[in-house]
């Protein structure tokens, strides 16, 4: 019987300001030969800038390094700033359409684009074409038990950061087991009574990578990472970052240890840069640590087709006018996940070592009214 990791952080540690260890940070920065006061003038300015960074967030970008100066520093978005950067541009009821994955689904699949196929949802009172609604845990029990299911990939309906998923590769009949990702075991009436109730699952069938991915650097799913801004003049892709799944894990979020970020040149879907870790930690390695293979020069597969079809998709959406989309980069086609109400910006900055906050994303906010500081 398997049981959740004891190091998975919780939902408001992911959604707030880095807990970053500073005392260490200083001091790995005077190593280096930064001296205390240029770092506390640093600081002082970018949390009085238009980004709001805190020290916390100053030290998890690493922007005590003197490889950028400090107008490109005041680029970085922190967290105070980015929640009401999102809601200046953004309707608060087109909210549940993103957040929402049931409806998010519906959505998608109206408009003939590709999504995983659900084969069941777990939330009571609700309803998708052709999949079956299970709010029994005794009837899950008996569906999950069919191993023509598997693998398979569940999910919570309004889940975040991939917290609570589910990635189970068979169900074993002569132990009444389900094998998950990673080898662990989890009794199949266990694993129904933990989808059912509270805010519900989707259950879904798990893709399988891109097979050019698959063949330099294993079976683990990436997707990419879009932040779109919704213009007068169309949807515009602003910033790419690949999300790089290692490992066991179940899924390619940067919190999961082992996973990578990679920054994606927008004209050619090249991936040109590679990081790992965060604040101590963060450094670039172009190495998969799965397979050795080099990830940095890799082409995204079928780069043009996913920039043409998420200015699409963003249409739909319009308004949401700041979005971040995740795309699995899945066999036989690129496959739509979700899309984010604003998206933490962290991953762009992360993967591309600079701030979002240029002179296009300026203009973007002066157009939805931003009334903050620019």
């Amino acid at each position: 019987m398997t049981t959740a990791p004891t190091n998975v952080p919780s939902y408001e540690t992911l959604n707030g300001i880095p807990p970053i260890d500073v005392p260490a940070n200083v001091q790995a920065a005077l190593v280096k030969g930064r001296r205390a006061t240029g770092i506390a003038a640093e600081t002082a300015a970018l949390r009085l800038g238009p980004g709001r960074l805190t020290p916390q967030e100053y030290f998890y970008y690493r922007l005590w390094e003197a490889r950028l100066p400090l107008a490109a520093k005041k680029a970085f978005v922190g967290k105070l700033a980015q929640h009401p950067m999102h809601v200046a541009a953004g309707s608060r009821e087109w909210f549940a359409t993103s957040a929402d994955k049931i409806l998010f689904h519906s959505i998608m699949a109206a408009g003939r684009f590709r999504v995983p196929g659900t084969l069941a949802i777990t939330q009571a009172g609700r309803h998708l074409p052709d999949v079956p609604t299970i709010t029994d845990a005794d009837c899950l029990v008996r569906f999950l038990r069919d191993p023509s299911l598997y693998p398979l990939f569940a999910k919570q309906v309004a889940g975040k950061y991939s917290l609570s998923v589910v990635s189970a590769d068979s169900y074993d009949s002569s132990s009444d087991e389900v094998s998950l990702l990673g080898g662990a075991r989890q009794a199949v009436g266990a694993l129904a009574a933990s989808l059912v109730g509270g805010a519900g699952y989707l259950i879904q069938r798990r893709l399988s990578p891109a097979a050019a991915l698959a063949e330099r650097f294993g079976p683990r799913l990436w997707s990419v990472r879009l932040l779109v801004f919704v213009t007068p003049d169309g949807p515009l892709v602003h910033r790419a970052a690949a999300k790089i799944a290692t490992g066991t894990n179940p899924a390619d979020n940067y919190w999961r240890a082992g996973n990578r970020l990679g920054a994606i040149a927008l004209d050619t879907g090249r991936i040109t840069r590679v990081v790992t870790g965060t604040g101590l930690t963060l450094q670039e390695d172009e190495l998969h640590p799965d397979t050795q293979q080099v990830i940095v020069g890799s082409t995204i597969p079928n780069w043009n087709q996913i920039v043409a079809d998420v200015k699409l998709t963003a249409q739909i959406f319009a308004g949401i006018r700041t979005q971040s989309w995740d795309i699995a980069l899945a066999d036989p086609a690129p496959t739509f996940l979700e899309l984010n109400f604003g998206g933490d910006l962290n991953l762009h900055q992360l993967a591309h070592g600079r701030g979002v906050l240029d002179d296009q994303y300026r203009a973007h906010l002066r157009r939805c009214g931003y009334k903050g500081r620019l």
